[in-house]
């Protein structure tokens, strides 16, 4: 605390060493998450500026929609026999529900369609999943505590991260849940499950728990959104209740997307330094012709 007032000056890193900040600490961290590494960071029996402020974080966090999570079907199939004009893209829905009803809508991506060197030789890559429309609920049994709590900073390659996977009922749920997938891609390439039976071909499926682990995010989530029967999303920018602690990343404004993520990251950069500092930045790219 400074002046009575929470502030940054820094961050330690996983081997205790301590690198000091001069302006300002810039987090990617989705804010579900930063809400827990600060939580971890201090004293909650202590009353301080900095526990207040860690708390108005976590009210932050609590308060923001979050939308679902994934299944995901990773394929490498023959591709012999296959239509040479396939489309890429293609989108499978139930179009007398919701589209945000739960495994409603399944995106399917061929990019070998655009590019055949993402495969061997005689071979498509084929990526389906749940539009963020899979509930986290159905996967909390699989975890160590009863709620996820945001810390997911485990090495996604460890066997303690993927402990989930050997549990009883976790592969039979998997498989019953990634039906509606192969069902969807059945609908592109009817004879999809016996391709991927074939030599050299291969299948992956991905659960809620999976998109956590690999992408650590707070209860697999795809990112916020805006609550049901609003049309705009509330997002805080990128100043945070912590003096020196800016935020970017897809839990602030703009919004989930790359175009979003890297507005947020110019925002939380702009906020840092002076109007004049900007100027003398964009002239200088100009000059590079890296600005027009």
């Amino acid at each position: 605390a400074s002046d009575g007032k929470a502030s940054c000056s820094g961050v330690v890193l996983e081997d205790g060493s301590e690198i000091n900040a001069k302006v300002g600490v810039v987090s990617n961290v989705p804010l579900w998450n930063m809400a827990r590494i600060l939580q971890d960071s201090v004293d909650p029996a202590a009353e301080s500026p900095v526990n207040d402020a860690v708390a108005v974080v976590q009210e932050q966090a609590d308060g923001m929609y979050m939308t679902g999570s994934f299944m995901h079907l990773h394929l490498g199939i023959p591709k012999d026999g296959l239509p040479d004009d396939m489309e890429c893209h293609h989108s499978v829905l139930n179009m007398d529900l919701d589209v945000r009803d739960e495994q409603n809508m399944v995106i399917i991506s061929i990019p070998t369609v655009f590019d055949p060197s993402l495969a061997p030789e005689g071979y498509h890559v084929v990526h389906a999943y749940t539009a963020a429309a899979d509930s986290f609920d159905d996967w909390l049994q699989y975890l160590d505590s009863e709620k996820d709590s945001g810390r997911v900073g485990f090495d996604p390659n460890s066997s303690k991260a993927s402990q989930y996977a050997r549990q009883d009922g976790y592969k039979e749920l998997k498989e019953g849940k990634a039906e509606v997938l192969w069902n969807a891609v059945e609908k592109v390439i009817p004879d999809v499950r016996q391709r991927a039976k074939r030599k050299g071909a291969i299948a992956m499926i991905g659960t809620p728990l999976t998109h956590r682990r690999y992408n650590q995010r707070y209860r697999g989530t795809y990112g916020p959104g805006p609550a049901p029967g609003e049309a705009i999303w509330k997002l805080n920018g990128a100043r945070t209740p912590i003096n020196g602690l800016l935020a970017c990343g897809d839990t602030t404004f703009p919004g989930i997307g790359l175009p979003g993520v890297a507005a947020s990251g110019t925002i939380a950069a702009n906020t840092l330094v002076g109007v004049r500092t900007q100027r003398r930045l964009m002239r200088e790219l100009k000059r590079l012709d890296a600005l027009q």
